[in-house]
């Protein structure tokens, strides 16, 4: 009888821990959006939900359009040459997000999905690059949201000293991690060190594509940036007339709508194993509120 591998036992230890960690995740959200239902109430969900109304077309409409500016970022980031269409591009993007919000890979499982279904119109090494270089710059735009929403915080509401001094350690904790991506970005080996390794080969391959897209286009970086930070604009404004209608005159001012931005930023980043976020944005959106 034919033994299995010692390469497949790890393999399958991954997949189990994977499983187990999207299960635990899972039951977990549960329970705490059965706890923030029942605070908030039911009665009060289906009432505030009955007064938005036709108001989720919207709704909906701003998310989609947030998701065309995520695609065209993406596009912005591929070769002059590329035959991709923004209709490809953008159904390649909604398929590799929705992977990403159903596992608990997150970028590990959407990025090469959309590699894969693009795989007809561009050179898989170009897609990795392009992928790679609109995510740095997305994770810039996000810094920057995250650091606004903090300052917004500090400025408009009176925090205990312990919380003054944890929004202050995020922005440190921010600043330091952006320094730490720049060096990333420019590499860490050490040539006295001899050869690199094959894994660490191709990292490098990774990196050096990204710095040929950054550096090839320079123009079109700000270009994305900006379209980054009208991602997180829209977002915004899509809190803030979403709790317009479900709270009419008790509804949040535009300066709370940008902390609750930042605070989605967080969570997605933080809580990416827990499929849909399901409980998580609940329960972490209504302590803050």
């Amino acid at each position: 009888m034919r033994r299995p591998s010692s390469r497949s036992r790890p393999a399958a230890t991954s997949s189990v821990r994977r499983h187990f960690l999207t299960a635990l995740g899972a039951l977990g959200g549960a329970v705490l959006l059965v706890v923030a239902v029942r605070r908030a109430g039911v009665a009060d969900i289906l009432e505030g939900m009955q007064r938005v109304g036709w108001g989720l077309s919207a709704i909906l409409a701003l998310a989609g359009l947030r998701f065309l500016i995520r695609a065209e970022c993406w596009r912005l980031c591929m070769p002059p040459e590329a035959t991709i269409s923004r209709r490809q591009a953008l159904e390649a993007f909604l398929a590799g997000d929705a992977v990403g919000s159903v596992t608990p890979l997150g970028p590990l499982a959407s990025e090469p999905a959309k590699v894969f279904l693009t795989r007809h119109h561009l050179a898989t090494r170009e897609s990795v690059a392009s992928l790679a270089a609109e995510n740095l710059v997305y994770a810039v735009s996000v810094a920057v949201m995250v650091a606004v929403g903090l300052l917004v915080l500090l400025a408009t509401v009176p925090l205990p000293p312990l919380w003054q001094g944890v929004a202050g350690a995020l922005l440190a904790a921010a600043v330091a991690g952006a320094a730490a991506a720049w060096r990333l970005l420019h590499g860490t080996w050490d040539d006295d060190r001899g050869s690199r390794p094959k894994w660490r080969e191709r990292l490098a391959g990774v990196r050096v594509a990204v710095l040929g897209v950054l550096t090839a286009h320079p123009a079109r970086i700000w270009r994305i940036l900006a379209l980054d930070l009208a991602f997180h604009a829209l977002a915004v404004f899509e809190i803030f007339i979403t709790l317009q209608w479900l709270l009419g005159d008790r509804s949040p001012t535009l300066a709370q709508a940008i902390v609750f931005e930042a605070l989605n930023r967080v969570v997605i980043v933080a809580f990416k194993f827990v499929p849909f976020r399901i409980g998580v944005d609940e329960a972490l959106t209504g302590a803050l509120a």
